[in-house]
């Protein structure tokens, strides 16, 4: 079994936001004046956008059957919408940086074709899929929803860019863009009371993911862009649109600072989630959705400046702007290191494909790395539970048997041989 059938099984729709948050790096030093450096940012995301697209074409077709899993699974479903996202802010760099606007409108055209295709087919999932008994809200209903408000949101902002530049039809994509806009803020208002219901009335535990719910600032960060760039070409125009620009101009603040609110008990519960899990800093994509998250906040902060004047916002959107290289800079490291390990072993049957292998796992406080899989199989326990079993060979040579619960969805080490 090769390494590239790994990273093609392993790859799910977060890894786009790698792609989707150099965007914002290479949008927010354009903003800031920093011409020499956005090429380069900006091929860096088309080369991680082609590569994972390339990669999920190879995994739908070789996997078709985990890929359908993954489409009818309610908490996995929306994350489709980071596609949407990825291709609406690689025709808006086309648009703004390399000004080659037929190109932005190839992508906007695509962007439209599977936000509609991705809307109707994920949420009739949601609404019609037949509801198994032992689903609870707490585990299938996470911040990772707010990619489907950002989806439809880049959708807008997208077609707006194209408005800037067409010479037909401005009105009908004015009010497309809009109403999308609309939509897109209608979603995160509903979101985000789901979302204060999960967190108030149900349990964080130490092993809950907590990078999703960083899209809870991203979406309202994206939704304020979207108002403020919509605004300022309608203010530009003008038209019949004009009476809208003070609920444009009031609305993107409100959205810009309910996500503002949202930072230090995001910040608060990630320092709980370090200091009690017993996996210490592990590796995780969440990592590039809190830097996407971030890379919109600083080119909202910096776009709110040209609407209100504030130059106060400046300092502000600086901050967000160094904070979003810096971890930038610590996820791409942290990826490159992942990779390089993830490589360093073969998995011997299709039984290690279905249930990867952690790459790593604690003994007695110290972190050993797995080089070797010698032996698999399945068994079931007394109780009736499925569980999967390995034989592995850590970094140090010492063999250890490690099981998966097929029904809980964890991993347990079972022995240490001598």
């Amino acid at each position: 079994m090769s390494v590239l059938k790994i990273a093609t099984y392993s790859l799910n729709n977060r890894w786009f936001t790698p792609a989707m948050a150099t965007i914002m790096i290479a949008s927010a030093s354009q903003l800031y004046g920093y011409e020499r450096v956005v090429p380069y940012f900006f091929i860096t995301s088309l080369a991680i956008f082609f590569s994972v697209v390339i990669f999920k074409t190879l995994q739908t077709i070789l996997f078709y059957k985990d890929a359908l899993e993954e489409l009818f699974n309610p908490e996995k479903t929306l994350y489709f919408f980071t596609i949407v996202v990825a291709v609406n802010l690689v025709g808006m760099c086309f648009s703004r940086i390399f000004h080659l606007y037929t190109t932005a409108n190839i992508f906007w055209y695509v962007a439209i074709g599977l936000w509609l295709g991705i809307s109707l087919f994920t949420f009739s999932i949601l609404f019609l899929n037949q509801k198994s008994e032992d689903r609870k809200f707490e585990d299938v209903f996470h911040g990772g929803w707010f990619f489907a408000t950002a989806g439809t949101q880049s959708t807008a902002l997208l077609g707006v860019i194209v408005a800037e530049h067409a010479t037909r039809y401005v009105t009908f994509i004015h009010v497309f863009s809009f109403a999308l806009w609309s939509i897109g803020a209608s979603l995160y208002i509903v979101f985000m009371a789901l979302i204060i219901l999960r967190l108030v009335f149900y349990r964080i535990d130490s092993n809950t993911v907590l990078s999703p719910y960083w899209m809870n600032v991203g979406a309202a960060a994206i939704t304020a862009i979207t108002g403020i760039v919509l605004h300022q070409h309608i203010q530009g125009t003008g038209g019949s649109f004009g009476d809208f620009l003070p609920f444009l101009k009031g609305i993107s603040l409100l959205f810009w600072s309910f996500g503002l609110w949202w930072m230090p008990f995001l910040i608060i519960l990630a320092i709980r989630k370090l200091a009690y899990s017993e996996e210490g800093l592990a590796f995780t994509v969440g990592y590039w959705e809190v830097a996407f998250a971030l890379g919109l906040y600083a080119n909202s902060t910096i776009q709110l400046v040209n609407v209100f004047e504030g130059r106060y916002l400046i300092i502000l959107s600086v901050c967000f702007y160094i904070a979003c290289i810096i971890l930038w800079c610590f996820a791409s490291v942290f990826t490159i290191v992942h990779l390089v390990q993830s490589s360093q072993w073969i998995p011997i049957n299709n039984l290690t494909i279905n249930y990867m292998v952690p790459y790593s796992f604690k003994l007695h406080g110290r972190l050993f790395q797995v080089k070797e899989v010698v032996n698999e199989w399945l068994d079931q326990t007394i109780q009736g539970v499925l569980k999967k079993r390995y034989c592995v060979i850590t970094n140090n040579n010492l063999t250890c048997f490690i099981s998966y619960d097929m029904l809980a969805k964890k991993w347990y080490l079972d022995q240490v041989k001598d």
